[in-house]
């Protein structure tokens, strides 16, 4: 098997940036303009048989180019279209075997449409991009498609609607890349931001969760950042925030080894078969990881809709709660243990306001003898992972 080839800055973006662009099956290519940049990217939208049925103008200002009013058709389905009011290319640069490579690229309004949902982008920018040719962007039965890599990559003012018009909104995407390795990222960070569930544009019982919770909408923000340090083989995730208002934020950090450059690319040869990544990371190691809830109202919440549909009151579910503790944490066979968890969670049900899961094990513990714990033991695992409890502390 070939390693598939990835353009530098690739990874993150790829999703983003073919799910903006792919329109497949198409027919004849577009008229050329004449202008060496925007030909080039006429030609990356028609990769893989995608078609640019027209487009109303190229005009240059100083080192930018702009192409104006792109619309997009997939011949074999009369569903699928897209539309992009203009892009502009600044910086472009024409690099050996037709990439070329563009200071900054901005996207305006940008709507596509097929059988089974819409999308809308109000603006999608990006900086340091690398644009594969339209042959690598294809790719082919032997060499895998090569996406556009980039620095930094923001998207603005999205709307997703399905078929049955649910809908969802985000005020703000963004994703950079700090640091590589060759073509391999190193360091990176992401946010989402205002990221909006509401109850009249959701499916039915998605909308009579909410509303069962006392919400009519609920706005989301994530964020988080990864450093890997190939030569340590180590990654760390630091602050992977999910913040629900009026909600409350779910935080994840954690470091991992054994991740060396051989384990990575294999793992890129291996994308679309999980089963054979799965083998890959048996040699992985926990070494910290760390599970944070500060609540802002959803615990209480969710008591309150359990009580209620027990026709009981808050309080009196939560001593229901506590009562049946020790039964629950019995099976773990470990009375020091559940001692600890026990008092923890009581505590937390009185009076909920943090909630840290942290596991700290004396040595790095390999996937696969977690795993193999987990069917065998898992009565074992909080000894294993030196997992630790603790609610409503500072830290």
């Amino acid at each position: 098997m070939k390693r598939p080839i990835h353009s530098s800055r690739s990874t993150l973006t790829a999703g983003v940036w073919l799910g903006a662009m792919a329109l497949a099956f198409s027919a004849e290519a577009f008229t050329p303009s004449g202008n060496q940049t925007a030909d080039a990217f006429l030609e990356l939208l028609e990769a893989e048989g995608r078609t640019v049925e027209s487009y109303s103008s190229v005009e240059e200002s100083g080192d930018t180019v702009s192409i104006l009013d792109i619309q997009l058709k997939d011949e074999a389905d009369s569903d699928m279209s897209a539309s992009i009011g203009k892009i502009d290319l600044t910086g472009a640069v024409q690099l050996a075997g037709g990439r070329t490579k563009v200071d900054a690229l901005a996207l305006s309004d940008l709507t596509m449409e097929a059988s089974d949902g819409s999308l809308h982008v109000a603006s999608f920018s990006s900086t340091d991009m690398v644009l594969p040719s339209a042959a690598e962007m294809a790719g082919s039965d032997d060499v895998p498609p090569i996406a556009p890599s980039y620095g930094e990559v923001e998207i603005l003012d999205a709307t997703v609607t399905d078929d049955e018009d649910n809908q969802a909104t985000v005020e703000r995407i963004f994703i950079a890349i700090d640091a590589m390795d060759g073509d391999l990222p190193t360091a990176s960070r992401f946010n989402i931001k205002g990221l909006v569930l509401d109850a009249e544009t959701i499916d039915d019982d998605a909308s009579e969760t909410m509303a069962d919770l006392g919400y009519e909408k609920i706005t989301v923000d994530i964020e988080g950042a990864g450093k890997w340090d190939p030569d340590a083989a180590t990654v760390i995730v630091e602050n992977l925030k999910l913040t629900g208002e009026d909600a409350g934020t779910f935080q994840i950090d954690l470091k991992l080894g054994g991740v060396t450059r051989d384990l990575v690319n294999k793992l890129n040869e291996t994308q679309g078969e999980p089963e054979d990544a799965l083998g890959l990371i048996q040699g992985v190691t926990v070494e910290t990881i760390s599970l944070k809830l500060d609540n802002d109202s959803i615990v209480e919440r969710v008591l309150d809709r359990q009580a209620n549909e027990a026709g009981m009151e808050r309080s009196e579910m939560v001593a229901q709660l506590e009562g049946g503790l020790p039964m629950m944490l019995s099976m773990l066979q470990n009375p020091e243990f559940q001692n600890k968890v026990s008092a923890a969670l009581g505590s937390f049900l009185q009076s909920p306001e943090t909630l840290k899961v942290t596991a700290s094990p004396s040595a790095p513990v390999p996937v696969a003898q977690l795993m193999g714990t987990v069917m065998m033991a898992p009565h074992t695992l909080p000894q294993v992972l030196g997992i630790d409890i603790a609610a409503n502390e500072d830290n």
